[in-house]
């Protein structure tokens, strides 16, 4: 597992066999409403690109505090004046205009939509000593319908038929092709009756913070095993303590099994990346590209367009009225783009598996402030950019 600090993000590379382990808190600088920032679960084992911008992280006992943008000073000198740039941007590169301007032709070209989801992987949470019968015998004892059972039994044999290592490739496309599973996976399986499977002081380490009477209010709606693994989890005399206690009126934020359910979110789940659907992109035609599949394009004057990037992995294409075009020049695993429409308003797309010399499409409702962005190559080479209108 490798984390890297950027200047606008945190990048963080991982592998089925190296998670990493996070703590986030949603605290954008910018007057963003939270409800559209989604909440980090504090487990990755993928890479992914997460904006300093929006979140507060703790990680390896540092921590991060979420700041603002840092845009690079519009150029308006000729080459020949020397003017000191900021010290972060020393080794970034400068593209005043897009590539193309005027008339061109793109050939479109369909690629897979790639989309990004959380699954639990039954490796994190069970007693590593279990052989793949108990697992299932585990499972057995947990309240779910016979039919959750049966996809449970199924990933079970197949997740231990194959290598740890293949664990992300098996379950990925589970959910390209697998509806049973995919519903499993992402919905079920976060549920508490999943608890009595969990392995180690999870548990124990939840109930110490919370507060008896909540525990005593929840009672009733639990189910005989999961209720069974929270008694075992305290001593006795805990116990009496809870039984003992006032209960508690309860509300989404103090119910103890959202409480154990969301942390089990937070702790296990895995990010996985899978195929549903396409999307339209583009490439330069060549000599001989299907006529049938050649767009004509209009590039609008771009000179006050100025596209700053840390490596050549992408660059600035052209500008439509209707969009923003960018030409990757390496294999890039994952590529994000935020767009500030203003300062309370943020759009972002990310795209993944990206081959080189593929054409972008960004689609704009008006010309934004500016865009800001990120990636991580094939090769795990991180970088950062940035497109600044001069106009603006």
């Amino acid at each position: 597992m490798i984390f890297q600090e950027g200047v606008n993000y945190h990048f963080l590379f991982g592998t089925p066999d190296s998670i990493v382990r996070i703590q986030s808190e949603i605290s954008p600088f910018y007057n963003i409403l939270k409800s559209k920032i989604p909440a980090l679960p504090s487990l990755h084992s993928e890479f992914d690109v997460i904006p300093r911008f929006t979140y507060n992280i703790t990680w390896n006992r540092r921590t991060f505090e979420t700041r603002e943008i840092k845009i690079p000073e519009y150029e308006t000198l000729n080459q020949c004046d020397q003017k000191p740039q900021p010290s972060w941007m020393e080794n970034w590169n400068l593209q005043k205009s897009s590539l193309i301007q005027g008339k061109f032709f793109l050939e479109r070209t369909s690629r897979d939509q790639m989309i990004s989801t959380r699954y639990l992987s039954l490796r994190d949470i069970v007693n590593p000593n279990f052989t793949e019968t108990e697992v299932i015998e585990q499972i057995d004892t947990l309240y779910f319908s016979k039919s959750e059972k049966q996809t449970m039994h199924n990933l079970v044999k197949i997740l231990y038929a194959g290598k740890p290592s293949e664990e992300k490739e098996i379950v990925s496309n589970l959910f390209a092709n697998e509806l049973d599973f995919a519903k499993v996976l992402r919905n079920t399986i976060f549920t508490i009756e999943i608890l009595p499977l969990i392995h180690g002081i999870f548990l124990h380490d939840i109930l110490t913070k919370i507060d008896d009477r909540i525990i005593k209010s929840s009672i009733p709606k639990l189910s005989s095993p999961v209720l069974k693994m929270i008694q075992s989890s305290l001593s006795r005399n805990k116990w009496k303590m809870v039984i003992e206690s006032p209960s508690m009126d309860e509300n989404q934020s103090n119910n103890l099994i959202n409480i154990i359910e969301t942390s089990i979110f937070q702790r296990f789940s895995r990010q996985i990346y899978y195929k549903e659907g396409s999307y339209l992109a583009f490439r330069i035609p060549s000599k001989t590209t299907d006529k049938s599949l050649i767009e004509t394009e209009q590039g609008e004057d771009s000179k006050k367009f100025q596209f700053f990037t840390s490596k050549d992995f992408i660059s600035f294409f052209a500008r439509t009225k209707t969009s923003i075009l960018f030409i990757t020049r390496d294999w890039i695993d994952i590529l994000r783009f935020d767009i500030f429409i203003q300062k309370n308003e943020l759009e972002n797309s990310c795209f993944y598996r990206l081959p080189p010399n593929l054409i972008l499409r960004i689609a704009l409702s008006a010309n934004p402030k500016f865009i800001v962005g990120a990636g991580i190559t094939k090769s795990k080479s991180s970088f950062e950019f940035c497109l600044i209108d001069g106009s603006y």
